[in-house]
């Protein structure tokens, strides 16, 4: 079997790619690459990783606390920052399916912490909104969110806060296209041979 050169395969400068190299190579950009190794990527993929899990953990906590769970906790925030949501819009801002935000968002009506209302402008829709006893668990667990929050963020400033947004917004929009083409007919069902 023939092996394509590093240049062939856009694999960066002074990055090699033998047959016998392992681990693989998980990316070919230039700006991870050193001395062949894209060790400074899984640091970075590691560290996102880490963080990811401490804020579901987070999230996690505030939810027990109000005697929901993590996904119901989120979009329980979400409503009560838009005051008038609907499933397809949370669904969105968090890169799920509706079918799993109208499950979460049915558990959270059978609790009376969410209501619905038809949507004049959209037929199709309902509006969704925080009950008394809803806005009342938030309100109950304001500050523990706010004294977890301050210390998770208190090495932002205004400057590095903007510039994280940038990034994130970046790698939400290529992170969409990655997943896309991964997830495409032509891949669907798709193993590696040693699976």
């Amino acid at each position: 079997m023939l092996h394509p050169t590093p240049q062939a395969i856009g694999l960066g400068r002074g990055a090699s790619r033998g047959k016998d190299r392992f681990p693989p190579l998980s990316t070919t950009l230039d700006v991870f690459l050193q001395d062949g190794s894209d060790r400074e990527f899984r640091r970075l993929i590691y560290e996102l990783t880490s963080l990811f899990n401490l804020m579901v953990r987070g999230r996690r906590n505030f939810a027990a606390f109000m005697g929901v769970t993590e996904p119901q906790a989120l979009m329980m925030f979400i409503i009560a920052e838009t005051q008038a949501a609907t499933v397809g819009q949370i669904a969105q801002r968090v890169d799920v399916s509706s079918q799993f935000v109208t499950i979460e968002i049915g558990n959270l009506v059978r609790k009376g912490i969410v209501e619905k209302r038809p949507n004049e402008d959209d037929g199709r829709s309902m509006l969704l909104s925080l009950t008394l006893k809803g806005q009342n668990l938030l309100r109950e667990l304001a500050p523990l969110r706010c004294k977890g929050n301050d210390t998770m963020f208190r090495s932002l400033t205004a400057d590095r806060l903007r510039t994280l947004h940038d990034i994130l917004n970046n790698l939400i929009s290529d992170g969409r296209i990655a997943n896309h083409e991964f997830e495409s007919p032509d891949m669907l069902g798709r193993r590696a041979p040693s699976a």
